[in-house]
């Protein structure tokens, strides 16, 4: 949720976001204190412009599926990434195509089973983590390793 006023308020595309991994949503997430969360980071692009800024991958691997507005990225080591709301005519990518880190995906959209939702991106991390009873492929909070990786960007690290 972001400051009042229709979705291209300027203050919703400005950095720095916040994090809403454990925004209140019914679907199973075992890293929220509560058990049930958003299972992802809604990123805004710099613009309210649609279609127009890339989604890019974010580490080396394979394209593992492709849905109406969505992609999944799998590395070698098993971390799932999931893009979701992405312009599906702007995909540069197809399933089972390799990728490398920072190659373009697709534009960021609305996209959402045909009704529009605002524009963003919906980005998830999955991985084998122990939630304490056992270890489980769940979603992880992506917020601070996206901080990190635009933290990187601006120092020309990346």
């Amino acid at each position: 949720l972001g400051p009042a006023g229709g979705q291209c308020e300027a203050d919703n595309y400005a950095y720095a976001w916040r994090d809403n991994f454990c925004e209140t949503r019914g679907y199973s997430t075992p890293m929220c204190p509560s058990g049930t969360g958003h299972q992802g980071q809604d990123i805004r692009p710099a613009t309210c412009q649609d279609a127009v800024h890339w989604a890019v991958a974010a580490d080396d691997g394979t394209i593992t599926s492709i849905g109406s507005y969505s992609v999944r990225l799998t590395t070698d080591d098993g971390v799932r990434y999931t893009y979701l709301h992405l312009e599906a005519s702007s995909l540069q990518v197809s399933p089972g195509d390799r990728v490398a880190r920072g190659e373009r995906l697709g534009f960021v959209s609305n996209e959402f089973n045909g009704t529009p939702t605002t524009i963003h991106l919906h980005f998830e991390i999955k991985m084998a983590v122990d939630t304490g009873s056992g270890i489980h492929n769940t979603n992880v909070p992506p917020y601070l390793a996206l901080v990190e990786s635009y933290e990187r960007l601006l120092n020309g690290e990346d």
